[in-house]
C-alpha cells in the first residue's frame, strides 16, 4: 500500500488474468484516536494539555518542598563554617602552644612603648596611637600584636621575613593589611566588608584587608580606656573592679610574654583564645553606648583590643559581661547562642551565651583569669 501525495490511497493487487489493475479509494486523514470508534470519551479527553488548576498546584507544591528544604540546606551550611571556625582556631592555639616551646614564654600582647602619664598610671600603653605614628626615631615604635610574632608557627613566614621590625605598624602598611584567611571567621567574612564599614576599623580606613575576627584573653580585668579619644588605651593595670577578688590578669600582658608555668588554675580551665566582636557605632547616635563603647578596632597587627578581650563583668565601667554583648571588650562572635574558645591546653571549647557571668567572681570571669586561686570548671559553665 502506497499513499500519494492527493491523499488517495492506491491499492494494486494481481486480481486476474487481465494484468493489473488499480483501485482507488478515498483516504481518511490519521485521527489523533486511530481507531476512534473503540476509543472512550475518557481516552479522547485526555489529549488536551495542563490545566491552570494542575499547574498552580505543582507549583504550589515546588515551592513547599523548596521551603522545607532551603532551612536544612543552611543549617547544614553553618555547621561547616562553625566546624571551619573552629579549626581556624585550634590552629592559631596550636601555633600559640608551638612558639612558647620554642621560646619558653607565650609572646608579649602587644608591643609597645607610648603610654599616657607612665608616671601615674601603671600600664596605660596606647598600642593604637603608637601604630598609627608617621613620625619617630627608627625602632623606637611598633604598636604591634601578639599575632606577629607567631606568623612562621602559622605557615605565614613569608609575612614574617617581610615585616620591617625598624617602624610601625603604619611602616609595614603592605604586610599588615595582608589577609590571612584563617584569622577569618567564616560564619562572619572572609574579609574586610566594605558596605558593613570594617575598614574604618582599621589603623587606616584606606586598607582593604588585614582584619582578624579572633584574640587573646587579657583577663577579668577592666582592660582598655572607653573613650575613641584616648584610643581605646590599655587601662592602668591597678583599676578595680567592683566586688571582685583574686588576681584578675590573663594569659597576655604588653611588653612580657609568660610562660606556661604561670598559669596556676588548670591549663583547662582557662581561656587563651576566643572570638571577638566587630562592632560600628550606631550612626547619629550620642550615648555612650551606642557609639565608643560599641567602635571596635581590627587588624592582625596591632596590638590592644583589635587583638584582645576580657571576660570581667565590670558594670562601673559600663561592661555588662558574658559575650555577644555589643560591648567592645568583651568576645563575641556570629554564631547564634556562643563562641569558641581556645583553652590554654590547646582544646576549643563552645560556650553557650547564657554562661555563668552575673558578677567578676562568677564562672566566666574566672576562666579568663589565670592565677586567681579560685579555679573556675568548664563542668559549671553550661557550655
Amino acid at each position: 500500500m502506497v499513499q500519494a501525495r492527493t491523499g488517495r490511497l492506491r491499492e494494486r493487487s494481481i486480481s486476474s488474468w487481465h494484468g493489473w489493475s488499480t483501485i482507488t479509494r478515498e483516504f481518511q486523514p490519521l485521527s489523533p484516536c486511530p481507531w476512534q470508534q473503540r476509543c472512550s470519551p475518557a481516552i479522547q479527553a485526555f489529549r488536551g494539555g495542563f490545566s491552570l488548576v494542575e499547574l498552580v498546584v505543582v507549583v504550589a507544591i515546588i515551592a513547599i518542598l523548596l521551603a522545607l528544604l532551603l532551612p536544612a540546606v543552611q543549617a547544614a551550611r553553618e555547621s561547616a563554617r562553625r566546624t571551619a571556625c573552629q579549626n581556624n582556631l585550634r590552629q592559631l592555639a596550636v601555633a600559640l602552644l608551638n612558639y612558647e616551646s620554642c621560646s619558653g614564654r607565650l609572646p608579649a600582647a602587644a608591643e609597645v612603648s607610648e603610654a599616657t602619664n607612665p608616671t601615674t598610671c601603671t600600664g596605660c600603653w596606647n598600642p593604637w596611637a603608637e601604630a598609627r605614628l608617621t613620625s619617630f626615631m627608627s625602632g623606637t615604635k611598633h604598636g604591634s600584636s601578639w599575632i606577629l610574632p607567631v606568623l612562621p608557627f602559622m605557615e605565614q613566614a613569608h609575612l614574617a621575613n617581610l615585616w620591617d621590625h625598624s617602624t610601625n605598624v603604619l611602616g609595614n602598611a603592605a604586610v599588615a593589611q595582608a589577609d590571612i584567611p584563617s584569622l577569618y571567621c567564616p560564619t562572619r567574612r572572609s574579609g574586610i566588608r566594605i558596605d558593613r564599614d570594617d575598614h574604618k576599623n582599621l589603623v587606616n580606613a584606606n586598607w582593604r584587608g588585614g582584619g582578624t575576627d579572633y584574640g587573646g584573653c587579657y583577663g577579668r580585668l577592666d582592660g582598655f580606656m572607653n573613650d575613641t579619644s584616648l584610643d581605646h588605651r590599655f587601662t592602668d593595670i591597678n583599676t578595680p573592679v567592683v566586688g571582685s577578688n583574686g588576681r584578675r590578669q590573663g594569659l597576655f600582658f604588653p611588653n612580657k610574654g609568660r610562660p606556661l608555668a604561670s598559669v596556676i588554675d588548670g591549663l583547662t580551665n582557662t581561656i587563651m583564645l576566643g572570638e571577638l566582636q566587630r562592632l560600628r557605632p550606631v550612626a547619629g547616635a550620642t550615648s555612650a553606648a551606642k557609639t565608643y563603647n560599641r567602635t571596635s578596632q581590627d587588624g592582625w597587627a596591632v596590638g590592644g583590643v583589635a587583638t584582645l578581650f576580657v571576660t570581667a563583668t565590670d558594670p562601673g565601667h559600663s561592661n555588662p559581661g558574658g559575650m555577644n554583648n555589643i560591648f567592645f571588650e568583651s568576645p563575641g562572635s556570629q554564631h547564634a547562642g556562643g563562641c569558641f574558645f581556645a583553652m590554654v591546653d590547646g582544646s576549643v571549647q563552645w560556650l553557650s551565651e547564657f554562661v555563668d557571668c552575673k558578677d567578676n567572681n562568677s564562672v566566666f570571669p574566672r576562666l579568663g583569669s589565670m592565677a586567681d586561686e579560685a579555679i573556675a570548671s568548664l563542668a559549671t559553665a553550661g557550655y
